[in-house]
């Protein structure tokens, strides 16, 4: 059955149980008025317009006439990439992570290596190859040089009966010291019923429990944050009071640490009410706000705490990452639009069951986009903390024109912001080290440690392309905190083009995270458009 034809025939069965859903919900909560918006891009469109905090999500399908273009161009590079192959010099021998042979796009990517065993390394990445929106994940036993290829299960919809959920994205995992990996996904419906007056873009966050050194993972998701946002398509009411976004999480594996195990899920809500104020677990929101939350479980399939609020006092948060020191404390740093372009970055630390505030931000910085002409896809996920830690110092990753205090560049760089979490001094530092303000594009940064103290950062870098077009996957290396990197270089060994394969280069994921284990090895995966076709992702153990 076509996708569009079986949503609709779920909404028409399950149509009677979300009415009554809807007469159920609280009055603010409610909208005499029909949905503002008729589908994903206009839904996002609206909270654009009505959040100072940006909203990114991809839609649920390819993009409508982008499969046969995808086929036809899939059929020329087949031919251009046999005449070619044997005359490519290669300074590196790239791995391909996803183990299909179809040219569906592959984008935002997360990775984590075990720390109980450094050559187990499990990657996981928004994947299209089923139409809607999937996450599949990548499974290596040998330090990256082979991966397996599985399904992550989705979250259902228990506003409407326990059905599954239309798409998946924004994937996340993480180890425990057992092995054991935990896997978060944000899971949403769309569901449009014209014949029936019916529109639903119900969203989740779910936690999914992965076993055995992560090689395959729980059918049974766990469910961390459920909204509703469902109703009349063209005439009232309408139920959507607020929204979930961009879920990661991180699980404590340091063996000394009190909270040894602990999973935690954090990302952010954006209340919708006008006017009135939102509730989520123990947290208040006010009217069009948005912060971020957090939710975590002591153990492997155990039950997760109500949603606890993050961010304090500011409420226009969005984009956040953890980290946990040596101690056990977890830090979470997340960015503040209320004065965008201007973003104030900001670390919370959970002190005695409550998140805690810094009482200055630990970075100020500006970001205007990429502002690349050849390029359409979202780009304000290059502004999210990429962050890793070592011992009590922390270092984020992201990309900026301007830093407090420093000169304007016509086109973003990569910073570094190092942070002692136990003081809150921080300094900022320019990753990477081509020339200030040549107009070339450095985005989707994330920072790592190593067992020794050695700090890693990955980003997409435009340098070595006169036309501004192509890019390359980069990794620095610093022995000094963060403060210089000397060694920076591109890992992957085809330079690329990141709008093939997705039309109107409307999509190039929201993040890419580099990652570390305890072996000390940097492991670099990343969406890749190599084959002139479209994004897959290609992994390099970084040799530096």
């Amino acid at each position: 059955m076509h996708p569009a034809a079986f949503r609709t025939k779920i909404a028409a069965n399950l149509l009677v149980a979300a009415a009554l859903l809807l007469l159920a919900a609280p009055l603010c909560a409610q909208s005499d008025k029909p949905a503002p918006f008729k589908d994903i891009p206009g839904y996002v469109a609206w909270m654009k317009a009505n959040h100072k905090a940006p909203f990114n999500l991809i839609g649920a399908n390819v993009p409508s006439g982008s499969s046969n273009a995808l086929l036809q161009t899939r059929a020329k590079a087949n031919s251009l990439n046999a005449r070619t192959a044997a005359n490519s010099q290669r300074a590196y021998q790239n791995i391909q992570v996803n183990q299909d042979r179809n040219p569906w796009p592959k984008a935002g990517i997360s990775s984590a290596v075990n720390p109980a065993d450094p050559r187990n390394w499990v990657v996981i990445t928004n994947d299209f190859r089923v139409n809607a929106t999937r996450l599949f994940y990548h499974v290596s036993t040998d330090h990256g040089r082979t991966f397996t290829d599985d399904l992550l299960v989705g979250g259902t919809d228990s506003l409407i009966g326990g059905v599954p959920f239309t798409f998946n994205v924004n994937p996340s995992v993480s180890f425990d010291n057992a092995g054991n990996s935990s896997f978060s996904v944000l899971s949403g419906d769309e569901i449009i019923d014209v014949n029936n007056n019916y529109f639903n873009l119900d969203n989740e966050i779910d936690e999914v429990q992965g076993f055995a050194d992560g090689t395959y993972s729980n059918v049974f998701p766990t469910l961390i944050d459920a909204q509703q946002c469902s109703g009349g398509l063209f005439s009232g009411p309408f139920t959507c009071p607020g929204n979930v976004s961009q879920p990661l999480n991180t699980t404590d594996s340091n063996p000394g640490s009190p909270n040894v195990g602990t999973t935690y899920v954090y990302y952010t809500f954006f209340c919708n009410l006008n006017p009135g104020t939102c509730t989520d677990g123990t947290a208040t929101i006010p009217s069009f706000g948005s912060v971020i939350l957090e939710s975590h479980s002591p153990n492997a399939e155990t039950p997760f705490s109500p949603p606890a609020l993050v961010s304090g006092p500011l409420i226009n948060a969005q984009f956040s990452t953890m980290v946990i020191d040596a101690a056990g404390t977890p830090h979470i740093f997340f960015d503040d639009f209320t004065n965008a372009p201007v973003i104030t970055m900001w670390e919370s630390t959970l002190i005695g069951g409550v998140w805690t505030v810094s009482t200055s931000p630990v970075a100020t910085f500006t970001y205007n986009g990429l502002g690349n002409v050849n390029w359409a896809f979202t780009d304000s996920g290059a502004v999210q903390p990429g962050c890793g830690i070592h011992q009590y110092t922390a270092y984020c990753a992201f990309s900026a024109v301007q830093v407090a205090g420093g000169s304007l560049e016509s086109s973003p760089s990569v910073y570094v912001a190092a942070v002692n979490v136990n003081t809150g001094a921080s300094r900022v530092a320019r990753v990477n080290n081509d020339a200030f303000n040549a107009g070339k594009h450095h985005f989707f940064a994330w920072a790592t440690t190593t067992p020794g103290g050695a700090v890693y950062v990955g980003w997409y870098d435009d340098r070595h392309d006169p036309l501004d077009t192509n890019v390359e996957y980069f990794v620095g290396k610093s022995f000094d905190g963060g403060r210089t990197f000397p060694i920076q270089k591109a890992v992957n060994d085809v330079p690329f083009n990141p709008c093939n394969g997705f039309q109107g280069c409307g999509y190039f994921g929201d993040y890419t995270q580099l990652v570390s284990g305890p072996g000390g090895q940097v492991h670099a995966a990343w969406a890749d458009t190599r084959d002139g076709v479209s994004m897959q992702i290609w992994s390099q153990t970084v040799p530096f």
